[in-house]
This record gives structure tokens, C-alpha cells and sequence, in this order.
């Protein structure tokens, strides 16, 4: 164990066996003693610790039950998201392993620190740490490897690489196999994850997964956040009604759990949904409500502001649509948001009847197609397909037009594709 555990920091610290082993030992003793094949003696194994700044002349290798109780409590809080009693057992763990280093509790506190980062930064892991982390995944145990796959899905997750975040989940959902609980948070991930890619179905499926679990233990946050995931995935499948009422009884039932984004969220979607429906005025209620709550709270609102310039489009107000329009577009240019600088574009087009001119068609062709497929925005592709198939349509060019009505009908397999 000892020599497993100089191996584990000996690549931590991007040490070469020459490197450590000089002035100390051969390069071939100390690789024995990291292959366990060799027990050196207590003066060679302080000498190894002093270098690599880890304590082994008097190492604890017993499996502290304890301690190991109190890193899961830790990476409980971390999935609750209760800040101060995140750092509160972050700290404890970290005096805990300074005195025992076994390696299965240490190598597993190096994990839950990595999605302490994850959630305390919200950004992606450092290279340095990934490596790390991969490094011993070899010799680690399966609990280990769960939190490894999740974690690391979750940091491509906000590093925008959704293929390698649904692979990684794929990887912890076979090692959750192998434990003896379910995580209700990967299926939460998976759901978060789907949604993304604007796979609804299979957000849905793993959204119940998710809700069933936390329904399990009364983790009412949690399934407020479930509730919300179905509502949203109802409402882009088109499925209005039950997403109508799965939002109202968000705003009625869980109003004590519901913080002013989520609040935001819901009103968005409502707006989003009586648009749908034609009920403009309705529509435009709910979205200033929205556009106010996420002002508030300093939230992205381009998407809200689409909404605002597209109802108000349909209302035939042409001087609001185009104010909220030109303060999307101003939005959108500010945060390179390439998502919304199309879809602005399109709609300044619609508002103007200028989708038959050439520029327009090219611009949708060459430059809007390919993004939003880039972007992995797979519905935004199919429609705007179709868009292009029903312009070519109107200038008689039928082979076109067949042929992007046939990719448009496709974009689900080439979505899959994309993502396995």
C-alpha cells in the first residue's frame, strides 16, 4: 500500500522516477517499491514522504469508516448545494486525511474535492486535475469510479461538450450498477444534459428516473427541480397543456422552494407556451414579469427579449417589437451569443418581408444552417430547414426544396449520430 500510495503522489506531482529516487535510492529500487515488490526501510520511506510532502513512517492504512462516512455527508451537501456546510465538512475531511492516508479515503476525497470546485466555481477542471484524477482510476475502487465518471461529465457538461458529458454518465450509470445505492443526481444530469441537446424524450425518461428517488427521500428542492425539467422538455415537445399545468402547480405548490430564477423560468415558459397559443396579451404579461425577475437578478434575458419582440410581432405593434428586437440584438452581439444573433437576424427579416431577397437565403444557407447544427441547436436546425425548403419552394426550385424537407425530417438520427 505504501508503495501504490508514493506511485499516486509521485504522478501527481509530475515526478519522474529519476527525480524522486535521486539521493535517495536506484530508479529500479524505488520502482520495486512501487510495485510493492520491495519493502524499503523506515529511513528510505521518510525520505520518499519528505519529497513527495506526504507522511509514511508512521502511515495509518485502516479504512476509517468514519472518515469515510463524513466524505459522503460532504458530497451530499455538495449535491444540495448548502454552501456553508459544504465547506464546513470540506475542512474537516482535509484534517481527517492529513492524519489517516489510506488510499482508497484519500484517493476518494481528491474526487469529492474536484466537484467541490465544479460547484463552488462553476467552471470547468483544470488539465492538471483531470490527469490526476484519471491517473488512478486504474487502481481505484468502484465507488471511486462512479464519482469519477460523474464528476468529469460534469466538467465537460460546463465546458459545452455534451457528447462527452452523455459518455461519461453512461460510464457512472454502469458502475452505479455495481453499488449498492442509486444516485438520483446522475439521473437529474442526464436529464439537465438531454435537455441541452434538446432530446426531450430522453430527458423525460431520466427526469421521472430522478423524481422518483427524491421523492423517495423527501428532497422537496430537488424535485421542484425535476417538476421543472418535465415542464420545460413538455413544453419544446409541444405538449402545452401538460406543461401549462405542470408550471401552474410549480407556482402553487412549491412556491416555498422556488428561488426568483426558477420563478423566472416559469413565467418565461408560460409566456413562451401562450405565444404558442395565440394568446398574445397573455403572453406578453407573463414575459415582462419574467424579463423584470431576470433583470433583478442579473440573469441572461435574450432569450426572453426574443420572445417579447416575437409576440409583439405577432400583435402587429411594430414599434415594441422592434425596440425589444434591437435590444436582443444588442444583447446577443455584447455576449457573442451566436444562438440568438440568428435568430434575431431571422426575425428582423420576417418583420421586414425580406426572407425571399438573395442575401437573406445565402446568409440562412451557408452561415445559419451550419451554426445551429455546430451548436448542436437540432430543432433550430430542422426548422430552419424547412424554412429554406419552403423559400426555394416559392422560386419553383423543387429538387432543393425536396431534399432540405428530407434532411429536415431526419434531424432526430442525425441528432443521435451526432451524440453516439
Amino acid at each position: 500500500m505504501k508503495g501504490q500510495l508514493i506511485k499516486q503522489h509521485r504522478k501527481f506531482k509530475n515526478m519522474t522516477l529519476e527525480e524522486l529516487a535521486d539521493g535517495i535510492c536506484s530508479v529500479s529500487y524505488l520502482s520495486k517499491i512501487e510495485h510493492n515488490t520491495m519493502i524499503a526501510s523506515d529511513e528510505i520511506y521518510r525520505l520518499l514522504g519528505k519529497r513527495l510532502n506526504i507522511r509514511l513512517e508512521n502511515l495509518n492504512e485502516e479504512f476509517d469508516e468514519e472518515i469515510y462516512k463524513e466524505i459522503l455527508n460532504w458530497h451530499e451537501a455538495i449535491q444540495l448545494k448548502d454552501f456553508p456546510l459544504m465547506d464546513e465538512l470540506q475542512e474537516k475531511c482535509r484534517l481527517h486525511l492529513h492524519k489517516n492516508q489510506n488510499i482508497d479515503l484519500s484517493n476518494l476525497y481528491k474526487v469529492v474535492h474536484s466537484r467541490y470546485q465544479l460547484t463552488k466555481t462553476h467552471k470547468p477542471l483544470s488539465k492538471k486535475i483531470t490527469k490526476e484524477l484519471g491517473d488512478v482510476l486504474s487502481q481505484s475502487s468502484n465507488e471511486f469510479r462512479f464519482l469519477y465518471y460523474k464528476t468529469i461529465g460534469i466538467h465537460h457538461f460546463l465546458s459545452l461538450e455534451y457528447k462527452k458529458t452523455i459518455h461519461h454518465f453512461q460510464c457512472a450509470e454502469k458502475m452505479m450498477e455495481k453499488l449498492p445505492h442509486h444516485d438520483s443526481e446522475l439521473y437529474y444530469h442526464f436529464s439537465l444534459t438531454y435537455t441541452r441537446l434538446r432530446m426531450y424524450v430522453e430527458s423525460n425518461y431520466y427526469a421521472n428516473l430522478a423524481l422518483e428517488e427524491y421523492q423517495k427521500s423527501l428532497t422537496y428542492s430537488k424535485i421542484t427541480d425535476c417538476y421543472m425539467m418535465l415542464a420545460i422538455n413538455y413544453n419544446f415537445l409541444g405538449v402545452h397543456d401538460v406543461a401549462e399545468r405542470l408550471f401552474h402547480k410549480l407556482l402553487k405548490g412549491s412556491k416555498e422552494h422556488l428561488s426568483v430564477i426558477d420563478e423566472g423560468r416559469i413565467y418565461h415558459n408560460l409566456g413562451y407556451i401562450y405565444n404558442n397559443q395565440k394568446e398574445y396579451d397573455l403572453a406578453v404579461d407573463h414575459l415582462l414579469f419574467a424579463l423584470k425577475l431576470k433583470e433583478r437578478e442579473k440573469l441572461s434575458i435574450v432569450s426572453t427579449l426574443y420572445l417579447l419582440a416575437e409576440t409583439y410581432h405577432h400583435l402587429e405593434d411594430k414599434q415594441a417589437s422592434r425596440d425589444y428586437l434591437s435590444k436582443g440584438e444588442e444583447v446577443a452581439n455584447q455576449h457573442k451569443d451566436v444562438k440568438y444573433q440568428h435568430k434575431f437576424y431571422v426575425l428582423k427579416h420576417k418583420m421586414n418581408q425580406t426572407m425571399n431577397d438573395d442575401t437573406f437565403i445565402e446568409m440562412l444557407e451557408k452561415t445559419i444552417i451550419p451554426d445551429a447544427l455546430s451548436l448542436n441547436e437540432y430543432n433550430d436546425h430542422k426548422n430552419y430547414l424547412e424554412l429554406l425548403a419552403e423559400l426555394y419552394y416559392e422560386r419553383r426550385m423543387y429538387k432543393k426544396c425536396s431534399m432540405l424537407f428530407i434532411e429536415a425530417s431526419r434531424y432526430k438520427s442525425t441528432q443521435i449520430k451526432e451524440i453516439l
